[in-house]
């Protein structure tokens, strides 16, 4: 499937203008996980922009390794492959709509064979942006309903260009159970705030996520945390350079966690990357 969609996103660029490709290379670490110990993702990701439209698809190819915690015996590694896609639509000069769609494949976690579909629409004004967002996660013992409300404000102070988000997450489950686990606690709420900064094609940026969440879904529909794994914070930190046709990103994201059906509090995830986008 990878080779497949690689090959479609570069034909597909070199046949249209207002193309991207991108490849983003995770690094993964985790600390006091009952079973995780450290892993990589590779994502790769093609956008094409129309005359009213913008279309992007995402496949992204995890891998985990994990081990016995006492004896240090190695099990079997979690792969994870997920296959999304987004869609934009301008309706005028004020209002945008979008849906999205992403697959989940998954060796291990009850949420195999998951599907996320989501809808939402962006009004444009003067003063600031509003994206109202919602989200369907239908697994196969349970399905997630997520509602998102993001401002977001582009600002300039004198020649550093500025777009701060703030918002909020509310998900609510439908079901009660994650395999053998019986989820507890049905409602989360979480908000989140990020800045970035562009001087000269220089870039710079600094988020975080406040309150607790599980299988959220974030980045527009085109990821989702789809493990019972009930994070509690996020901070992220991001620095890179853009060029004429390049663009170069670093970042870092240090998270902490419960592991529910493990029952092990205090995991720290922390995942390290380098992102490269290739503008047509």
């Amino acid at each position: 499937m990878k080779k497949i969609i690689l090959m479609t996103a570069f034909l597909s660029s070199y046949l249209f203008a207002n193309s991207e490709i991108s490849t983003n290379y995770i690094y993964k670490d985790y600390t006091n996980s009952k079973t995780k110990t450290k892993g990589k993702t590779f994502d790769y990701r093609f956008l094409h922009n129309f005359e009213n439209s913008q279309i992007i698809i995402n496949f992204e190819d995890s891998l985990t390794k994990r081990e016995n915690e006492i004896t240090k015996v190695k099990l079997t590694s979690l792969e994870v492959e997920k296959l999304s896609f987004k869609y934009l639509y301008d309706l005028n000069e004020n209002y945008s709509v979008k849906t999205s769609f992403l697959n989940i494949e998954d060796n291990l976690a009850p949420t195999d064979d998951g599907k996320v579909y989501g809808i939402g629409i962006i009004n444009k004004n003067s003063f600031f942006d509003i994206k109202i967002d919602t989200y369907l996660s239908d697994y196969e013992d349970f399905n997630v309903n997520q509602y998102d409300l993001t401002f977001i404000k582009k600002f300039k102070i004198k020649e550093i260009n500025f777009q701060a988000s703030l918002g909020s997450k509310y998900t609510n489950i439908n079901g009660e159970k994650y395999g053998n686990y019986i989820l507890k606690d049905k409602e989360f709420l979480s908000t989140f705030f990020n800045i970035n900064g562009n001087y000269k094609g220089f870039i710079a940026g600094f988020g975080f996520v406040k309150g607790d969440r599980l299988f959220t879904v974030f980045d527009d529909g085109l990821k989702v945390e789809h493990h019972a794994l009930r994070q509690n914070e996020t901070y992220s930190l991001n620095l890179g350079k853009k060029f004429k046709h390049i663009d170069i990103i670093a970042r870092y994201i240090y998270s902490k966690g419960d592991e529910l059906p493990e029952n092990r509090d205090d995991v720290k995830s922390k995942f390290t990357s380098i992102a490269l986008n290739y503008k047509f």
